[in-house]
């Protein structure tokens, strides 16, 4: 997985505590910035922007990222005028890659049955290709696990929203993954809006998940 930061709205601290002393007709004061976010004020935060492209993602993953409609635009690569026929690259999940040698399937492990699949579906994708098939149809058989590269424009409202469901413990790996080197990015340009992006627990004080991972205690009533 590979994320750059293509892009942003130059000193995007400034841009947000600008927007937000409109609002509160004062002088912009960089103790704003703080304010507003600690106090869910948060409609100033859009006026900063970042842009990113991001690399290497499984199609499962983007499809979880899409989800997020609000604040954002996504521009993907197409299946439809790509053609694989040379096969492709894609994903494989931590809990197959580091399955245990000693459980096995018909004599096979996890990674050789998850290894046999994907070169079936290659070889599957390369017949009807070589058939006249073409591509926009052919991908039809191509699994979740395919790779793709998506170009995301974000507000940091939106971001910040963003983080809080999938910087969580019990968000799926590889979009946590995903957003946490959307805030190595960001830091590199803010580390004050960096430090923001933090999962729900942090904002909530307590832990919603029907099971948590331990960091913040759940209340009763949670469900």
């Amino acid at each position: 997985m590979k994320v750059e930061l293509t892009s942003y709205t130059p000193n995007p601290e400034k841009a947000i505590i600008e927007a937000a002393a409109v609002s509160y007709r004062s002088k912009p004061r960089e103790e704003i910035l703080d304010h507003i976010i600690q106090a869910g004020h948060w409609t100033p935060l859009e006026f900063a922007v970042f842009n990113f492209r991001i690399e290497g993602i499984s199609r499962a993953c983007s499809h979880q990222l899409v989800r997020k409609r609000v604040g954002v635009a996504f521009v993907q690569e197409s299946q439809r005028y790509i053609d694989c026929k040379d096969g492709y690259n894609y994903v494989m999940p931590p809990s197959i890659e580091n399955s245990s040698n000693d459980f096995l399937y018909c004599g096979r492990t996890a990674r050789q049955i998850y290894n046999n699949i994907i070169h079936r579906v290659e070889a599957a994708y390369e017949q009807l290709r070589i058939l006249g098939i073409p591509p926009e149809d052919a991908r039809f058989v191509l699994p979740n696990a395919c790779t793709t590269t998506i170009a995301m424009s974000i507000n940091y409202h939106a971001l910040l929203d963003l983080a809080k469901e999938r910087l969580c413990s019990k968000s799926q790996w590889e979009i946590r993954e995903l957003v946490e080197k959307l805030r190595d990015c960001v830091s590199e340009v803010s580390p004050k809006l960096a430090g923001y992006l933090q999962p729900k627990c942090y904002w909530l004080k307590h832990c919603p998940e029907k099971k948590g991972c331990g960091k913040h205690e759940r209340i009763q009533g949670d469900s």
